[in-house]
């Protein structure tokens, strides 16, 4: 039931920013209010991240993930509404994306709380690889029906669309049977500050999951710097540079999406920080090999092609051993808040990886940053690894029984 409802309620988001980002650069003819969109559907989710957590472990996770698809659902009908009798303006657009990115704030870190609560601890990473699945399928189909969906029924159609994608995820939700926490009783004597506090407290008073919160940063930092480095190496080995990039684009997806079913049905469990640290390793083996490619167009290409899918199989395997990492770790009273802040620091690393690369591309050759990244890479996962495994052995043997949830 989750899953049917992320499958249609991401499809169907697909769809809507795709449709609004055409719409708005095509009525404004400014690219730089297209961004203002789009950085208003990321900015609150991010800042509110932080703090959302708090709630997610509060109150019940089963009714946050039901209401806010509801609110998705109510907001974008309103909103196909006001489109239709041409009521729109770009202000009213970047209302509507705020209101949106604050009610993934809080529907983003529920998910990865709850299952736990609705799968056997052995099937954790199998249930987080059909998640990813999902996100890379319907990321990659969204994008190829969005495109033909505009040109045959027009905008308010793609809107129309969203609002029922998210309305049917929020019915399929409503099956799910998600066991209760273990009861805290000092919980209702205390406030939303209070528990905000207890999880940073929980939080940073836990090496090994300080180090694993670190290993977030750098996943998303690098799947930031790919980003950047996919159109300007396109462009430099590529008279075609655009064609090379959307073959770029797809190597990457199908990487993400292969890995995934690979790890739906190999099951990792107890691997998961060797899976993690050893996939962090060889995106910087990747690196250190791709800054020595060298050929004709089509011999480079063909080897650029390759990486970037190996690429894409690395970071959907370190995401999933870290999510699962985290999952068996940590008390799940505390989910909401731990993944909450992982959301934030996620999508915090992404567009500040796109910035620091693409201000060095302009001083320095790609292939000399590629190098550099994977000198980087190599040392800090190897070290990691080695800090990870010290702090989990001090701490089992301090703790070595896991508090219910």
């Amino acid at each position: 039931m989750l899953l049917s409802g992320q499958f249609v309620s991401q499809i169907g988001d697909k769809l809507h920013m795709i449709a609004l980002s055409f719409w708005v650069l095509k009525t404004t003819g400014s690219s730089a209010k297209m961004g203002a969109v789009l950085a208003a559907s990321l900015i609150p989710s991010l800042v509110i991240g932080f703090f959302s957590g708090a709630v997610i472990d509060r109150y019940n996770r089963k009714y946050i993930i039901i209401g806010t698809d509801l609110l998705r659902g109510l907001i974008l009908v309103l909103f196909a509404v006001l489109f239709y009798f041409e009521l729109i303006n770009f202000y009213m657009i970047l209302t509507m994306q705020l209101l949106l990115s604050v009610n993934a704030a809080f529907f983003d870190p529920t998910i990865p709380s709850v299952i736990p609560q609705i799968v056997d601890e052995k099937d954790l990473a199998s249930a987080n690889s059909k998640h990813q699945f999902v996100n890379g399928f319907s990321t990659i189909a969204g994008a190829f029906i969005g495109a033909i969906f505009i040109s045959m029924f027009g905008y308010f159609w793609v809107f129309i669309v969203n609002a029922l994608s998210f309305l049917l995820s929020a019915f399929f939700e409503c099956f799910i049977k998600i066991p209760p926490l273990q009861k805290d009783t000092k919980k209702e004597e205390t406030e939303i500050l209070s528990d905000l506090k207890q999880g940073y407290q929980y939080i940073f008073s836990d090496k090994a999951l300080l180090i694993l919160l670190f290993m977030v940063m750098v996943i998303h930092f690098f799947v930031g710097s790919i980003e950047i480095f996919m159109p300007v190496i396109a462009n430099a080995i590529s008279a075609e540079g655009t064609r090379t990039l959307g073959f770029f684009q797809a190597a990457f997806g199908v990487g993400t999406i292969i890995m995934a079913v690979a790890l739906s049905i190999k099951n990792i469990s107890g691997k998961e920080n060797f899976t993690l640290f050893g996939s962090i390793f060889l995106i910087g083996m990747l690196y250190i090999a791709a800054s020595f490619f060298a050929g004709d167009e089509a011999i480079i290409t063909g080897l650029y092609l390759i990486m970037i899918f190996l690429f894409g199989c690395c970071i959907i395997c370190a995401g999933i051993s870290f999510k699962t990492l985290l999952q068996k770790k940590i008390d799940n009273r505390f989910a909401g808040r731990v993944f909450a802040v992982v959301g934030s620091l996620g999508n915090s690393s992404i567009p500040g990886a796109m910035i620091v690369y693409g201000f060095l591309m302009e001083k320095y050759d790609f292939q000399e940053l590629l190098l550099i990244s994977g000198v980087a890479l190599i040392p800090l996962s190897i070290i990691s690894f080695i800090l990870y495994k010290e702090t989990y052995h001090i701490q089992a043997a301090k703790a070595p029984s896991k508090p219910l949830t």
